[in-house]
């Protein structure tokens, strides 16, 4: 039996197909503490600070394993699957699927930087699923994007921190 996933440039059919894997580390300083940087990498806490995030929760809260949830940005549907948020390690891993585009994991890891703040550490691994995915990796995820990425997401949550605060009754 062929399954036939909506969108792939190659129908159902694998066997020619050279998939694409990228992946990609950066790093981000906050100026809060590990336990108060956490929620903010979840589906609800990135409601905070990303103004086009609106993640539609199927399962879950957000904050455990085993949540799955539903986005829709930049013109792809992608389903998620929290397989890991350990509160105590400050770690959590996304699997994420972009039907016809992508799938792959997304880690985040927060420790201490020494000085009251939070290094964050956010890790992709990504596989495109059919050459104009292979392609949108490529282009959406170089070296420099991916940079360029951790630097605005710092910038976007030092912007949202009374908002942020606000809603963590901080």
């Amino acid at each position: 039996m062929s399954t036939v996933l909506s969108g792939c440039d190659h129908g159902d059919d694998f066997s020619g197909f050279d998939a694409l894997t990228i992946a990609r580390t950066g790093s981000l300083e906050l100026d809060m503490t590990p336990d108060e940087a956490q929620p903010l990498f979840t589906a609800p806490g990135e409601k905070l600070w990303i103004p086009t995030w609106d993640p539609v929760m199927l399962s879950g809260d957000g904050y455990e394993k085993g949540t799955a949830f539903v986005t829709s940005n930049h013109r792809h549907t992608t389903y998620w699957l929290v397989t890991d948020y350990d509160t105590a390690a400050k770690h959590a891993q996304y699997v994420r699927v972009t039907p016809g585009a992508n799938t792959g994991t997304v880690d985040v890891s927060i420790t201490s930087n020494g000085n009251g703040g939070s290094t964050v550490v956010v890790a992709y691994q990504l596989t495109g699923l059919s050459p104009s995915g292979n392609a949108d990796l490529e282009d959406s995820f170089s070296e420099s994007k991916y940079a360029a990425m951790m630097e605005e997401w710092r910038t976007m949550i030092n912007d949202s921190r009374e908002k942020i605060d606000d809603h963590f009754d901080r």
